[in-house]
């Protein structure tokens, strides 16, 4: 429902293999819930008319978080959504040190407004903010970036974002699982990712190619996707050349797929997936 956003009872039944009785009972307590709302009575082809019922995507919010490392501090920026991904209500601010309760006051007038369904956080946090959480308010609380958004359903594909001023964010997809890539700004680099000039294409070049060889040597994924929004044909060229060259001797080196990614696209998949 939450795809189709409306369906008849016979609709349901037939889509999802279940039988009339069934499907009775899980739509008369999703309305009891609010998560869909009657609609009108439609003709049936020649029987009865039936109920249309439609998905309400307001019956509930996520709680997205968005992290930005800034010198001193770090920028937290929340957006509550519905869920169809919408973008209901959205807050910001610095924090020199987040702590459990740092984020109490927001959540608990978002918590007073709309019934939350994911609280979704940056990853890296400490571990206490999703403790505290997971006892603060009944719903699923779980780490979600925007790489973990933008991963797909290929099996050992390491899944990079490489946004200008960040370190990048990887999520590794092995066994039908999605697993975090943590601590990518420790791996020794000739310069940090936050400072790094772009206009200087030697360095960018240097920099992803030797982050590709120690991910290459310590995960050995058969696919890497590349998001980032500044490839070239040069850039992509002189990267290949160069890791190829560093990774000369490994059997089975991985397939490289760059994709151009706006920063737009990944604000619009990360509401969707967060939504899911």
């Amino acid at each position: 429902m939450q795809q189709q956003m409306q369906a008849t009872r016979p609709q349901i039944a037939a889509a999802l293999g279940l039988s009339l009785v069934s499907t009775n009972a899980a739509v008369a307590a999703l309305v009891q819930e609010g998560v869909l709302k009657e609609g009108a009575q439609i003709p049936s082809g020649g029987g009865r008319p039936v109920r249309e019922y439609h998905f309400n995507p307001r019956h509930g919010a996520v709680a997205l978080f968005i992290a930005t490392p800034e010198p001193h501090c770090t920028l937290l920026h929340l957006e509550l959504l519905d869920m169809q991904g919408m973008k209901q209500e959205e807050h910001e601010a610095r924090f020199v040190q987040l702590h459990a309760e740092s984020l109490d006051e927001w959540l608990d007038a978002a918590a007073r407004r709309y019934k939350l369904q994911r609280i979704c956080l940056p990853p890296g946090l400490d571990s206490s903010i999703m403790h505290h959480l997971q006892q603060r308010h009944n719903c699923p609380v779980q780490e979600f970036s925007a790489a973990e958004a933008l991963a797909g359903n290929r099996e050992e594909t390491l899944t990079l974002l490489i946004q200008k001023g960040h370190t990048p964010q990887g999520v590794m997809r092995r066994y039908k699982r999605i697993s975090p890539c943590p601590l990518l700004h420790l791996l020794p680099l000739p310069t940090d990712w936050e400072t790094m000039d772009y206009a200087d294409h030697t360095l960018v070049e240097e920099m992803l190619a030797r982050l590709l060889q120690l991910l290459t040597c310590t995960l050995a994924p058969t696919h890497i996707d590349l998001h980032a929004d500044f490839w070239n044909t040069r850039l992509i060229s002189r990267l290949n050349f160069n890791l190829n060259t560093k990774l000369r001797g490994i059997g089975n080196t991985p397939a490289l797929h760059y994709k151009n990614t706006s920063a737009d696209k990944i604000s619009l998949q990360l509401r969707q997936s967060a939504v899911r």
